[in-house]
């Protein structure tokens, strides 16, 4: 499965209005994951095998 996704946080609070902080953030805990991913401009992707849990209750 590839994933991507980009960060648009709004209401940062800095002067400048940056998003810098809050990108940073979501692609530190991408690269710990360990999961194959890359950062372009645009987007933050990531790749991996589906994993499909079963509610028990069901």
């Amino acid at each position: 499965m590839l994933v991507a996704f980009s960060v648009a946080p709004s209401g940062t609070g800095r002067a400048d209005g940056s998003v810098h902080d809050a990108v940073a953030a979501a692609v530190k805990i991408v690269r710990e994951s360990g999961l194959p991913n890359r950062t372009t401009s645009m987007f933050t992707e990531i790749e991996g095998a589906m994993v499909h849990k079963r509610n028990k209750g069901a």
